[in-house]
């Protein structure tokens, strides 16, 4: 997709703060709020804006453990159906699931998690292990954030 410099500057006002009314976005680039307004709709429209959200603090949410799971999955349809149980095995073991990704490698996957306490987590990480075609699971427990661009 094609898209200039004013598009940039809006896409720069809306990464610091999602919740810029149009109206000051317009001022800060010299526009009219109606270009801005349809800059916006068209950058959603093709994507680019995929949607605006609330970020949440999960320790303030009761998840003091955060963690990234890799494991491996045999791959098949059977046991790539299997991920879709995922979200309420983890809602049994007061975990919360963010986000499940496939690596490079098809075999290879990763989840964020969210859990209450380190038990939790394992137990969690119990259950995984249960479903069929997985091995090789590892955890890696957030401990300090450095950096994080939140967009």
């Amino acid at each position: 997709m094609n898209y200039d410099e004013i598009d940039r500057k809006i896409l720069e006002i809306l990464d610091h703060n999602g919740r810029t009314k149009f109206t000051e976005i317009a001022r800060s680039i010299q526009r009219t709020e109606g270009t801005v307004r349809n800059r916006v709709r068209r950058l959603q429209a093709k994507g680019v804006i995929q949607g605006f959200k609330v970020i949440t603090s999960p320790e303030n949410l009761g998840y003091g453990i955060q963690a990234i799971i890799t494991f491996q999955l045999e791959p098949s349809y059977e046991n790539f159906i299997q991920m879709e149980l995922l979200p309420a095995q983890a809602e049994q073991s007061n975990s919360r699931l963010l986000s499940l990704y496939r690596a490079n490698d098809e075999r290879i996957f990763m989840l964020e998690v969210l859990s209450e306490t380190l038990q939790d987590l394992n137990y969690f990480i119990k259950k995984l292990k249960q479903l069929n075609g997985v091995s090789k699971v590892s955890k890696l427990i957030k401990m300090e954030r450095i950096f994080e661009h939140i967009s």
